[in-house]
């Protein structure tokens, strides 16, 4: 057996690694003293979550909120790297068929009860049957829990990156009690064993949380590390609410009403530094914008007129009006410091800006004038932006295109709909962070989001990229399946895209993440 240790494979050193948190280019605000108990921290989001439960999450909104209630086996550090959370040691066979995991003992949740693997068993089992992420524990054989504190995972074939598909956030593989796993999809109550246990949500704008006296936090860490280390809560309650509009969110900061303010656009972020009664962050690695594209609807079953929506695109002008130019280009579906960015990037069909070239593939397609409907949400500007000046570059070489612009829990569930959509204006926020393996759902097996129903080349290289043992065969894998992502257009990568966030002077020890995290920081 491999021993995994959290300062070997699982864990690189224990001190927290600041990720985009430094205000530049604005000027940095000291904040410091000493740690305060109590109040309250009010934090303005753009868009609403769209459940409580998390087995059943999948967007940022949710993780900003369920994260703060939620602990894991294996969950994330500030590198995106996996770290233990509710395992305090994990054992893998030499075939990396059987992982093993030791709990952590004395951890209790949110309503008293001591967790034990039997939890966590009934927790995964709960993840595969219900979760929108379920594809990541498809390739378990059985699961069993010789004592109350270990759990053993059999897998089906030998996963090396095993850990890479389970550590995600995003539809956290959240342990939750026995008894609630039994419920199906968005029927569980929100218990888990993290800092903050949740009080109540009204369903759309306003969700409570308050501190956990009894949370149990990893004394193996000296402090917070991503969503993982020693996470300390400090408010007595916190509150998070929706306000769509980036005017109501700024002036709920002014006033006093919000104390942490999300997606603050750039000219608006500027005046705020400017007054010198605000912290404003960058942050730069907040995801990417991209635009999956159905197969299965007409116009775009047919290869050549995806081609010709991809070769038309000028991603630059896109990118510049729907982020303020708070963007960079880049074609590849992973960060340019990446281990997996494929050295031949530049050959990936990108930014092509080529009208007549489209225009004559369209020709060679056959269109002949049929309805383009490209979905998106008015909750997140950029995402609006995006399918506003890209229907406007598609009209430009005589394609009739709808857009149907929904708040973001509405365009989330047509999404998943082949028969209303021809393209979807969305951004992924965690995964070029976490890597190749979290957009496994994403386009593979049959709830990829371009519909394709089989494309051998593209599961092969799942498969070698999932079984390879070494870094250069995963790097080659990934490569192929960036190279199938382009060749047959399944989605259409814009650009990296940073983003604004900014707090009261009060607020102290604030840090960017992928999500707003509230515990490890204090108002004074």
């Amino acid at each position: 057996m491999t021993k995994l240790t959290r300062r070997g494979v699982l864990k690189y050193g224990s001190a927290s690694i600041t990720v985009g948190a430094l205000a530049h280019p604005f000027s940095l605000k000291a904040q410091s003293g000493a740690p305060v108990v109590g109040g309250q921290a009010v934090v303005a989001m753009s868009a609403a979550t769209e459940t409580v439960d998390p087995h059943f999450s999948r967007s940022q909104a949710a993780r900003n909120v369920l994260m703060h209630m939620c602990e894991t086996l294996v969950t994330i550090d500030e590198r995106g790297s996996p770290q233990l959370q509710l395992a305090e040691d994990l054992k893998v066979s030499e075939d990396s068929r059987v992982y093993t995991f030791r709990l952590r003992g004395g951890v209790p949740f949110h309503n008293g009860k001591e967790m034990t693997s039997a939890d966590a068993k009934a927790s995964l089992e709960r993840y595969a049957r219900v979760s929108p992420e379920k594809v990541r524990l498809a390739n378990v054989d059985r699961i069993t829990t010789p004592d109350s504190r270990t759990l053993v995972v059999e897998l089906k074939k030998s996963m090396p990156s095993w850990i890479e598909l389970i550590k995600s956030p995003a539809s956290p593989m959240t342990i939750i009690p026995l008894e609630e796993c039994g419920k199906e999809a968005n029927n569980v109550d929100p218990i888990s064993t993290g800092p903050y246990r949740f009080v109540e949500w009204d369903g759309v704008t306003r969700l409570t949380g308050e501190r956990f006296d009894d949370y149990a936090p990893n004394t193996a860490f000296e402090g917070r590390d991503g969503y993982g280390g020693r996470r300390t809560a400090y408010f007595d309650e916190i509150s998070f609410r929706v306000a769509s509009e980036a005017s109501s969110r700024i002036a709920g900061l002014q006033s006093g009403a919000f104390d942490i303010i999300d997606d603050v656009p750039v000219q608006a972020a500027l005046r705020l530094d400017s007054e010198g009664s605000y912290r404003v962050f960058d942050h730069m690695t907040r995801g990417i914008n991209v635009v999956p594209v159905n197969i299965q609807r007409p116009p775009t079953d047919k290869l050549l007129v995806r081609q010709a929506i991809q070769r038309v695109l000028n991603v630059d002008d896109i990118m510049t009006i729907a982020t303020d130019g708070a963007f960079r280009l880049n074609p590849s579906f992973v960060y340019p410091t990446s281990e997996f960015y494929p050295a031949d990037a530049e050959n990936l069909v990108y930014n092509a800006n080529d009208v007549e070239g489209a225009r004559a593939l369209l020709k060679e397609a056959g269109y002949n004038g049929e309805e383009l409907v490209i979905l998106t949400s008015s909750d997140i500007a950029s995402l609006e932006e995006v399918a506003v000046v890209m229907s406007e570059q598609l009209k430009s070489i005589g394609m009739n295109v709808k857009l149907n612009v929904l708040d973001w829990p509405g365009a989330n569930a047509q999404r998943a709909d082949p028969t209303t959509h021809n393209m979807f204006s969305t951004a992924y926020a965690i995964q070029p962070l976490l890597g190749p393996f979290q957009y496994q759902r994403l386009v593979s097996g049959k709830n990829n989001w371009s519909f394709y129903e089989e494309d051998t080349e593209m599961e092969a290289a799942w498969d070698r990229l999932l079984s390879a043992t070494d870094l250069e065969g995963r790097k080659q894998a990934w490569r192929d399946i960036e190279f199938r992502i382009n060749s047959q257009v399944y989605q259409l990568k814009m650009g990296d895209r940073s983003s604004k966030q900014a707090s009261s002077m009060a607020v102290q020890n604030f840090k960017t993440f992928d999500s707003i995290r509230l515990w490890d920081i204090w108002k004074t």
